[in-house]
């Protein structure tokens, strides 16, 4: 060192870690990197790969961190006024009244088919091979049943990864998704009251969770496979989150808030917008302190998100995955608008049986958002005035509105379609909420505004009660299934292939072999060899006539015809509707012989069945079943 020049500094790795400057530049790094790697450096066939081979890591990764992150959390609570015993009970009482009634409605089945069983069969290969991928076949070998044929599916994953995280811990069982919803709601529930017991205390809480438990919409996932109810819960939690942290910005809080917000946008495919409104609480935190905080699990989390940019780059070039109609050519368009605006008016403000809606809070949640638009345009309140739990709550509940508009512009989602009305449960989130806020403005002046509040409210819970377990909302061919399953589940047990005119993946989740009719038709030879060589104690076929005469004329699908060397032995049948399932029995297949060359005939319309309706209860005809 030259005489008169003063001594570089040294500065450890330890204290340079520390520094939020260069934790930002880190951080900085990490968001260049995610933004490359996720949507632009790699090709699609190497996006899938990745994502089927290590998605399930990155899950865990993720999952694990936001775990410590709230036990730290929860460790480094502040003090503030606990619900003492009584409030406990009555909250608790409440919460278990409404899952018992949710749960009890009607039983575990899949409400969409058949998105529920894709989502169950990605979780069982992340169960048993770690691998994020929906299966298309699957065999036993020596004892093992092997998934074959894997893809990259297009639905988030952490629904089907904490399906596989209770595999791991109970063992394999198909009825582990329902279960895990099950269990879901009343947390949901709890996190509401906890939301409004924030905003405007006890009876604000009990508000919330009466509007919200008496929702049918709310109560009909419970018992389903759906990812919906996780996000309705991931938003409510991510929401609780926000308000911790902008009560007090620190490193914990901090954490916890964003790891929430990656899994959050990891559950539905339009959930990635909620990272907006997060990222404008951490702003707001920062300026609330006056510094920038940064966690070293904050600056992981864009590389967390990789996964997630990477699978709907797959998505965005598999247009198979899209499952558009013929005349469509976009998932997004103008030209959907008018059409899901109709179906949400119509779905939102009905008073019909048919759906599953909550007048009184869609009349109660737009006469309190008007309400509080006019006080906010009206007053203009200074940033640092809101309470932290209300300004995280606005702007999640932004969020949640921006989310319900993209809905609108999607080709599928008219909220009076049965299978799509679960779009809506975000926004049934923002009514529920502004109702609460409302009632804490108002209650300031009228007293009186809580009681009568509460007291619409529990008619909204005696309304409800009925619209539960309405068939016409959420059965969309699961009793066929479910029919189908326990009738070969009664069959004496051995090794059997199922040739089915629906999809494979119920069969499959079974760890039963399956494939479709079309295909068995292709690999008629191997089909035979299995026969001939009794690989399988049975094969099983099932096939569907729909009604061609007003007079109770059927006649077999079509396309669920096999060839005329394919013998088979009726076993049952039963009506579901205005359609015929036939189960059947494959007892022998007559190939032509080699060199034969097939006479060509055209497809005819198989022999009509004449067949009396079913009775149903008191001699009527059974229900339509949504066909």
């Amino acid at each position: 060192m030259s005489p008169g020049r003063p001594p570089v500094p040294f500065v450890s790795a330890s204290v340079l870690f520390q520094r939020p400057a260069f934790r930002l530049a880190l951080f900085g790094l990490a968001a260049v990197a995610a933004v490359y790697f996720g949507f632009i450096g790699l090709d699609v066939e190497t996006a899938g790969m990745l994502v089927k081979r290590f998605g399930y890591y990155v899950m865990l990764l993720t999952f694990v961190l936001w775990m410590a992150a709230l036990w730290r959390l929860w460790r480094a609570r502040l003090p503030g006024e606990p619900p003492d015993r009584r409030e406990l009970l009555g909250a608790g009482a409440l919460i278990a009244l409404f899952t018992v009634m949710a749960v009890s409605a009607e039983p575990f089945r899949s409400k969409v088919l058949f998105d529920e069983f894709v989502l169950q069969s990605t979780a069982f290969n992340m169960h048993f091979f770690r691998d994020t991928a929906t299966m298309v076949r699957g065999y036993d070998v020596l004892g093992t049943f092997l998934s074959l044929d894997n893809y990259l599916d297009k639905r988030p994953n952490f629904y089907p990864f904490l399906i596989s995280l209770v595999h791991d811990l109970t063992g394999y069982r198909v009825a582990n998704a329902y279960w895990l919803n099950a269990a879901i709601f009343p947390v949901t529930l709890g996190l509401a009251y906890y939301l409004g017991r924030r905003i405007a205390g006890r009876w604000g809480a009990l508000l919330t969770v009466l509007l919200l438990g008496s929702l049918p919409l709310l109560g009909q996932n419970a018992t389903s496979a759906g990812m919906e109810l996780l996000n309705f819960t991931m938003i409510l939690a991510v929401a609780g989150l926000g308000g911790a942290y902008l009560r007090q910005p620190d490193g914990p809080r901090l954490s916890a808030l964003v790891l929430g917000a990656v899994l959050l946008a990891q559950t539905r495919y339009e959930s990635g917008i909620f990272v907006l409104p997060v990222a404008l609480i951490i702003l707001l935190g920062w300026w609330q302190r006056g510094g920038i905080v940064l966690s070293w699990p904050v600056v992981l989390a864009p590389l967390l998100l990789i996964p997630c940019g990477l699978q709907n780059k797959v998505l965005s070039s598999t247009k198979w995955m899209w499952e558009l109609k013929e005349d469509q050519d976009s998932r997004f368009s103008v030209e959907y608008l008018d059409k899901n605006l109709s179906g949400a008016a119509d779905f939102l403000f009905s008073t019909s049986q048919r759906y599953a809606n909550s007048l009184t809070l869609t009349v109660l949640g737009c006469l309190a958002l008007g309400w509080l638009l006019w006080q906010l345009l009206r007053r203009r309140p200074v940033l640092r005035e809101i309470p932290p739990d209300r300004l995280a709550l606005f702007l999640i509940g932004w969020g949640a509105m921006a989310n319900t508009g993209l809905i609108m512009f999607y080709y599928w989602s008219s909220f009076n379609d049965p299978m799509a009305s679960r779009f809506a449960l975000p926004l049934h989130l923002v009514f529920a909420f502004a109702v609460v806020a409302a009632g804490a403005g108002l209650a300031r002046r009228w007293p009186v505004v809580p009681a009568l509040l509460g007291g619409v409210a529990i008619l909204a819970v005696v309304a409800a009660t009925s619209r539960f377990a309405q068939p016409l909302y959420s059965h969309t061919g699961g009793e066929e299934i479910e029919w189908e399953k326990r009738f070969v589940a009664a069959r004496p047990p051995g090794a059997r292939l199922i040739i089915t005119n629906k999809s494979t993946l119920p069969w499959l989740l079974l760890q039963t072999p399956s494939v479709l009719i079309g295909r068995a038709r292709l690999v008629a030879d191997r089909v035979q060899s299995s026969l001939q060589d009794s690989l399988f104690s049975e094969i099983l076929v099932t096939q569907s006539f729909r009604p061609t005469t007003i007079d109770g004329d059927h006649a077999m699908v079509p396309e669920d015809k096999l060839p005329e060397g394919f013998e088979l032995e009726f076993l049952t049948e039963r009506r579901f509707g205005t359609k015929i399932t036939r189960i059947s029995r494959l007892v022998a297949i007559t190939l032509p012989s080699p060199g034969t060359v097939p006479q060509r005939r055209e497809v005819t319309p198989a022999a009509s069945l004449r067949v009396p309706p079913a009775p149903g209860p008191q001699g009527l005809p059974e229900p339509a079943s949504g066909y």
